[in-house]
C-alpha cells in the first residue's frame, strides 16, 4: 500500500498495526463464516507441519522450558456464535476497519480507513458502536486541532480512558471511556523519554497501555540497509522512562528492489529471524520465533521468565514456488540474505501471529499451507497446554477477545465493505 511522499513510512506503521530458575524444567505432555454462521473447530489434516521426534540441542538449553509433543491433541474443540455485528449495516458505512477494541462498558471502538482521492488519499475515522449494534458517536475526528488525529494508531482502553496515537500530530491523545471527550493531549517531543541518548532518533511503533497505567513503547532504528532493530522500553503516562529491562529483537528482512529503488517488506513465508510480540494487560511481554513453535515470557518488569515449545516446523522452503507468487527475484532474494550474512531457511514460517487475551491464553496463528488463505489458530492455556484449535480465514483479523467474546473482522462479499461480529465462545470437551 502507498501514500503520499511519506508512502514509505506509511506502509511500514500500517504493517506494524497489521511483539529464572537455574535448571531447567522439561514436561512432556500429551496433548465460508458469514456472522449469520457458527465457526467450529474441526483440526484440519496438516500433513505440511513437520512433527520432529528430537529435541534440537538449543532448544534445551533454554532454561525453565516446558516441552509439549508436537502431535499434541486439543482438550477441548471451540465453537464461535455469533452474537452482533458493528458496522455492517446503517451509518456511517465503513469500508476497511483497521483496528477494534472493546472498553469497559461493552462497547465497541473501532478504526476506519477510507481513501478520499480528493482531499487526503487517506482519512481515518473513530467510531463508537454501543453494545447492541446502534451508532454512538465519532471519537474527536479527522484534523488537527484537540482531539482530533491524522492517521490514527494504537487506539486502546484501559481504566476508564481510550488512548489513540495520531501519527500525524505525533501526539497521544487520551479521552474519557464514558462520555469520549477529550482528557489530555501530549506532544511525543515533550516526553522525557524522548530525551534518552538511546532512544534520541528512533521511531515510535507502537505502544501499549497496561493495568497499571504505566505504557509499553516501542521504538525501531534501522541497522542496515535491509534491516530494522526493535526495542521495546517502559514510560509512565506523562512520558517520563521507568525502570525496566529493555527488550531487543530484529524485525523482518526487507529487500530494497532495483526496479523501483522502494525498501518493501519480504512477503511472508520470507522470515529470516523475525520474532513476533504481544504483550497482555499486565505488562507480560510474549514473543514467538516465526520459524520455531518457541515462545518465551518475560514479567512486567522485562525479565525473562519461561518458554514453551512444541516441536514442530512449517513445511520445507520453496525458493522457486516462492519466486513464482512475489514480486521478486531469485537474485534480489538472494543478494538481501547475503548482505546481512543470512542463507535460505530450510522451512516456511510456523508462526504468523501472536495475541494474548484477557485470561492470558495465548492465540498462535499457524499457517495450513504455503499459500493457504486460512489459519489455524492453536490457543494455550497460560502454562502452554493446547486446549484448542480454530480455523478461520488470514484476511478476517482478529482484533479482540473479551469477557467470553471475540470480536473479529468480515467481509461483505458483494462490496467488499468490512465490519466486526461479535462472537460468543462455547468450548466443549
Amino acid at each position: 500500500m502507498k501514500i503520499l511522499s511519506s508512502l514509505a513510512l506509511f506502509l511500514v506503521f500500517l504493517i506494524v498495526l497489521n511483539g529464572c530458575s537455574e535448571n531447567s524444567s522439561h514436561k512432556l505432555a500429551e496433548q465460508k463464516n458469514e456472522s449469520e454462521q457458527h465457526e467450529i473447530s474441526e483440526p484440519i489434516e496438516q500433513t505440511n507441519i513437520q512433527v520432529f521426534d528430537e529435541i534440537p540441542e538449543h532448544i534445551q538449553e533454554i532454561e525453565n522450558l516446558t516441552i509439549f509433543q508436537g502431535n499434541s491433541e486439543p482438550r477441548y474443540s471451540i465453537e464461535l456464535i455469533p452474537v452482533q455485528n458493528y458496522g455492517k449495516s446503517g451509518e456511517p458505512f465503513l469500508t476497511r476497519v483497521e483496528a477494534c477494541v472493546v472498553d469497559d462498558n461493552g462497547r465497541v471502538i473501532l478504526t476506519d480507513l477510507r481513501i478520499n482521492l480528493e482531499s487526503m488519499p487517506f482519512v481515518f475515522n473513530v467510531h463508537v458502536y454501543n453494545a447492541d449494534g446502534t451508532y454512538r458517536t465519532l471519537l474527536g475526528g479527522p484534523g488537527r486541532g484537540p482531539g482530533e488525529y491524522g492517521f490514527a494508531y494504537w487506539t486502546q482502553v484501559n481504566g476508564g480512558k481510550v488512548y489513540l496515537y495520531d501519527y500525524t500530530g505525533k501526539r497521544l491523545n487520551v479521552y474519557n471511556a464514558n462520555y469520549y471527550s477529550l482528557i489530555r493531549t501530549s506532544l511525543e517531543e515533550s516526553w522525557d523519554i524522548r530525551q534518552e541518548d538511546d532512544v534520541r532518533g528512533l521511531f515510535l511503533v507502537g505502544m501499549k497501555v497496561r493495568n497499571d497505567g504505566n505504557i509499553s513503547v516501542r521504538f525501531y532504528e534501522h541497522i542496515e540497509n535491509t534491516r530494522m532493530k526493535n526495542k521495546y522500553l517502559l514510560m509512565d503516562k506523562y512520558g517520563k522512562r521507568l525502570d525496566y529491562e529493555p527488550y531487543v529483537f530484529l524485525e523482518k528482512l526487507q529487500i530494497a528492489t532495483a526496479r523501483n529503488s522502494q525498501i518493501q517488506s519480504i512477503p511472508r513465508p520470507f522470515t529470516v529471524d523475525y520474532t513476533l510480540t504481544t504483550i497482555s494487560d499486565e505488562g507480560v511481554l510474549i514473543t514467538a520465533d516465526s520459524q520455531e513453535f518457541l515462545i518465551k515470557k518475560y514479567n512486567s518488569e522485562g525479565i525473562y521468565q519461561s518458554s514453551i515449545y512444541y516441536p514442530i516446523a512449517g513445511p520445507f522452503f520453496n525458493l522457486s514456488k516462492y519466486i513464482e507468487d512475489s514480486n521478486l527475484s531469485q537474485v534480489e532474494v538472494l543478494n538481501a540474505l547475503d548482505e546481512v550474512g543470512k542463507e535460505l531457511p530450510e522451512t516456511s514460517p510456523i508462526i504468523d501471529e501472536l495475541i494474548v487475551d484477557d485470561e492470558n491464553r495465548i492465540w498462535v496463528a499457524v499457517p495450513t499451507d504455503l499459500n493457504s488463505d486460512t489459519y489455524e489458530w492453536w490457543i494455550l492455556d497460560e502454562s502452554g497446554e493446547l486446549l484448542a484449535k480454530l480455523q478461520r480465514q488470514r484476511e478476517k483479523t482478529i482484533f479482540d477477545i473479551k469477557d467470553g467474546y471475540l470480536y473479529a473482522k468480515e467481509i461483505d462479499e458483494e462490496t467488499d465493505a468490512e465490519y466486526v461480529v461479535k462472537y460468543r465462545i462455547e468450548w466443549s470437551e
